[in-house]
């Protein structure tokens, strides 16, 4: 298939437009490298001065996927801050700054570090959905940024539903939002309690003049998941690839070591086999199995007419019961279950077999 040049001319001359003055604003101001050349390549040859040299969100997203930036956006629920730096550190302290302020972890972030101390704007992932290569106009100016003003300083914006307002001063940073009445009377008040600090309106001209500076995307906890869930799995894979190498082995050498027994092992069940059936002809010839059936047949009978057995006794191989049944029971049914009655109780009619009829007896004196 062949590439048509001509038909995506016009959009990459478009996407070239777009991103020459982003980068002319970027670097505008930055030192020469080392060697000559300039452009992002050149940024990135630089050695920083020392620690306390500033480190941007912008870095991070030079050195990944860059896009096209659209226009700008102020999100309704933009949040602003400041936190101490630690360097080398400064995306973890902002992401937790960010996800504590927006209660997630997936935020975008902007935040600029000079010396101790990061300058940063945050708002929900799930916010900007609906606004994909947007910028916040706040964003260009935070202290350390080429077109920021030194703090104090008030920032407004106003628009036909709404206004915000960044106050920034040299200890912190705060976002406002609310009616263009409400925020315009606020920006005035908080610029005199800081020292009639300088109040720049953000009108439509003078936002096109700053430098767009894209947001950067933290999903730090969900990286650290990924990263975790995938060290799990590689070591858990070794560990079942072990276990399996090792149930193998043994089994391997099982049956290596049955192979020599296996004639005698033959022999051994056959003789236990033996042994088991002689047992089972045993039980089933012997004398308890019949008194066994004796004993649950004489039950269910019991149960048949509400009877209660009370004593089944065998002793020099003669059995002898005593139960007792309601008085409506017949005396067919009594002898069915091979009883006589003995006497009336308050519980019902007592019976019992001949054996039991001889053990009253014994047991009265009359024998």
């Amino acid at each position: 298939m062949n590439f048509d040049a001509a038909k995506y001319k016009k959009q990459i001359s478009d996407g070239l437009e777009k991103l020459g003055p982003l980068l002319k604003k970027v670097f505008a101001d930055k030192p020469k490298a080392e060697k000559s050349g300039d452009g992002v390549g050149a940024f990135f040859k630089q050695k920083p001065k020392n620690a306390s040299e500033s480190v941007t969100s912008l870095t991070k997203i030079l050195a990944g996927t860059a896009s096209m930036l659209g226009e700008y956006y102020f999100p309704p629920e933009l949040i602003g801050g400041t936190c101490p730096r630690i360097v080398g550190e400064e995306e973890e302290i902002v992401w937790n700054a960010a996800a504590e302020a927006c209660d997630t972890e997936r935020v975008h972030v902007v935040w600029q570090s000079v010396e101790r101390k990061i300058w940063y704007l945050a708002v929900r992932s799930g916010e900007l959905a609906s606004h994909p290569n947007t910028w916040c106009p706040f964003a260009s100016v935070l202290p350390g940024m080429k077109d920021a003003v030194p703090p104090p300083v008030c920032y407004t914006h106003y628009a036909d539903e709404s206004a915000a307002m960044m106050l920034v001063t040299e200890d912190g940073l705060q976002i406002y939002r609310g009616t263009s009445l409400v925020v315009r009377a606020k920006a005035e008040r908080s610029a005199r309690e800081v020292g009639n600090a300088p109040i720049i309106e953000l009108v439509a001209d003078k936002i096109l003049q700053l430098a767009p500076i894209p947001w950067y995307s933290l999903s730090l906890f969900e990286d650290q998941a990924r990263r975790i869930l995938a060290a799990v799995s590689v070591f858990a894979a070794l560990a079942v690839a072990g276990v399996s190498f090792v149930i193998w082995l043994f089994a391997s050498m099982s049956l290596i070591s049955s192979k020599h027994d296996l004639t005698e092992t033959l022999a051994n069940t056959q003789t236990k086999t033996i042994e088991l059936m002689r047992t089972t002809e045993k039980l089933r010839s012997s004398p308890m199995r019949e008194q066994l059936a004796k004993f649950a047949d004489l039950n269910d009978g019991l149960l048949t007419i509400n009877g209660l057995l009370e004593v089944y006794e065998i002793r020099d191989n003669k059995t002898r019961w005593r139960a007792t049944v309601p008085p409506s029971v017949t005396a067919d049914r009594i002898s069915d279950l091979g009883g006589k009655n003995i006497e009336n109780t308050a519980q019902g009619v007592a019976i019992g077999n001949a054996a039991e009829l001889d053990f009253e007896a014994v047991a009265a004196g009359k024998k």
